[in-house]
């Protein structure tokens, strides 16, 4: 038996997708779908990077869905922010105190002060255009697949008719309001190249400027600094 649709979750994807989208029913998914859901592979990648009211930098990423490596920089020089993290929390270097600060689980840090509520594997697979491996099409939403993944409900449009995805709802369990959205711009293959990513009031802008597999990212040096806060 189908199951009968959540009110407060269909009034989010309205919304979501905008009044041109609710004007005519959505369409269904591609054949093939499943082909997105996979385990992410390790990768290496390069955007030009807006976020918090900072334009022009530039985010480096190495992930393997497991530990993910990140680093803003400033240009031409200059390190803004760089951060490790795994599936039990992280750490953020401070460079001018000399230490690293601890991440709690489930966070990635993208700015001084401002973060995105995902864990290394969601991650990656934002950023690889994937669906966690355990999704499943949603009969009463045509064209959307949701899945449980890091503590959070993923639901995802996808379209084709090369299947991907193009807009990604995560939602805390319990909660009807999305924690984070997703917008995939670009229709230039399965690996997105323009993202915008909201969760509250950040909002992160992607541009993709180099892809490449990779190895699995290495822990950097900075990892043997003390905690910050830590005694000698």
């Amino acid at each position: 038996m189908a199951r009968r649709p959540n009110a407060a979750l269909l009034a989010v994807l309205v919304v979501a997708m905008g009044c041109r989208h609710a004007a005519q029913p959505p369409a269904p998914l591609p054949a093939g779908w499943r082909v997105l859901a996979v385990e992410p592979r390790a990768f290496s990648a390069l955007y030009r990077f807006s976020c918090c009211g900072h334009r022009g930098l530039v985010l480096t990423v190495r992930g393997d869905g497991e530990r993910l490596s990140l680093a803003v920089a400033v240009p031409p020089g200059g390190t803004a922010l760089a951060a490790w993290v795994g599936p039990g929390g992280g750490f953020v270097e401070r460079v001018k105190q000399g230490c690293r600060e601890a991440l709690p689980p489930g966070v990635l840090p993208v700015a001084a002060g401002a973060s995105l509520p995902i864990d290394p594997a969601l991650a990656a697979l934002l950023l690889s255009g994937l669906l966690p491996a355990g999704a499943r099409e949603l009969p009463e939403l045509p064209g959307w697949v949701e899945a449980a993944n890091g503590g959070l409900t993923w639901r995802a449009q996808v379209t084709g008719p090369e299947p991907h995805w193009t807009r990604v709802l995560l939602t805390r369990v319990g909660d009807a309001t999305p924690a984070m959205s997703v917008v995939r711009t670009d229709e230039e293959g399965r690996v997105p190249h323009r993202l915008v990513l909201t969760a509250g009031t950040v909002k992160a802008d992607l541009d993709l400027q180099a892809w490449r597999p990779s190895g699995a990212p290495a822990p950097p040096a900075w990892l043997t600094a003390p905690e910050c806060g830590a005694r000698p």
